[in-house]
């Protein structure tokens, strides 16, 4: 690691409007830092659109939340919505979930409640007044009180608003070409517009990290893992929380836009949009109401997964003032990475 200082008077430089690096802008402006935000697109146009945007324990085996950063997700997520003034359209219903058989819907919330999270056994009938719109529940179902469903979009919007209400700077449609270094550490960037200086800097691009990093010689594993993204218009809610079962995974966006996820084959390069029917036809069949429910969009996204699914989380140590932001899921983790990243940077 080079001793070298960094350069007088430069920003730190965040690279990725995503709702990860839009959350550390939001923790560095205001811990009263000079950021500046590079993103090729628009912010949480990316894979941040394509998220599913749960937020909260259900669908989650009990032993995801063992780590430190997990464990903080939650607590500093509700942290960073009450310093956000923009809306985020937040939906705090919780939800209602079950796996293939009871004995496994039993086993799944008895793991949760053994490692302490909220979490407890509903009867059909009270599923079904939680949720009115569904035909049927099984016996017995989890349900998560404190789950919430977010517009990932507008959750970053409200992130990036923040940081700029502070002081940070978000420059869109400006793509990195690669990070430049002098003496062993990274002094700033070069994109398509041309050269910027940094006293750091912090890449969170998605699967597009490796590439950038690569560029200094820093060598990460990170691979893209498809999800599609379903968006269903609807005459009226008729999710009321976030609902997942074996065969669909559903919420409302909003009062009249569907959401559901659903997993993309293997090898498919398809239209996004034929992955859609199997869907459609579970939530016609699952709900009262839905006959009028009609295919508005479809998107396929990588998911940055870094190998082993660990996230990839602050400084590099064979390159002084470079710092990794990259994990999934990206929403959730989102607060407790940009606490940690401004957290690094506090002695700057």
């Amino acid at each position: 690691m080079s001793d070298v200082p960094p350069p007088a008077n430069a920003p730190i430089i965040v690279i990725g409007a995503g709702v990860i690096g839009a959350s550390i802008a939001h923790h560095l402006a205001r811990a009263g830092h000079d950021v500046i935000v590079l993103d090729r697109g628009t912010p949480g146009a990316g894979v941040t659109a394509a998220s599913f945007a749960w937020v909260g324990m259900a669908k989650s085996a009990a032993d995801a939340y063992a780590g430190s950063l997990r464990q903080r997700a939650r607590p500093e997520f509700d942290r960073v919505l009450t310093e956000l003034a923009a809306p985020i359209g937040l939906r705090p219903f919780g939800a209602v979930t079950w796996e293939e058989s009871e004995v496994l819907t039993r086993a799944f919330v008895a793991d949760h409640q053994a490692a302490g999270h909220r979490m407890e056994l509903l009867t059909a009938r009270e599923a079904l007044r939680r949720e009115p719109s569904l035909r049927e529940a099984p016996d017995v179902v989890a349900y998560a009180p404190d789950d919430v469903g977010v517009d990932p979009v507008a959750y970053t919007r409200a992130l990036l608003q923040s940081a700029q209400e502070h002081g940070a700077e978000v420059r869109t449609g400006t793509a990195v070409v690669r990070l430049l270094t002098e003496d062993g550490r990274v002094r700033g960037v070069l994109t398509d517009h041309g050269e910027l200086s940094a006293k750091s800097v912090v890449v969170a691009a998605g699967t597009a990290s490796a590439s950038l990093v690569g560029s200094v010689g820093v060598d990460i594993d990170v691979v893209g893992s498809p999800c599609c993204l379903l968006r269903f218009s609807t005459p009226r809610p008729l999710v009321r929380g976030i609902l997942s079962s074996p065969e669909l995974e559903v919420r409302q966006l909003d009062d009249t836009t569907l959401l559901a996820a659903e997993d993309v084959p293997e090898g498919f390069s398809g239209d996004p949009r034929q992955l859609a029917a199997a869907a459609l036809a579970a939530i016609r069949r699952s709900f009262v109401g839905a006959e009028d429910v009609r295919l508005d969009d479809a998107v396929i996204a990588d998911r940055p997964m870094p190998a082993g699914g660990h996230p990839l989380v602050g400084p590099v140590p064979a390159m002084s003032g470079l710092q990794l932001a990259i994990a999934h899921p990206g929403v959730i983790l989102s607060a407790e990475i940009g606490r940690q990243v401004a957290a690094d940077h506090a002695s700057l």
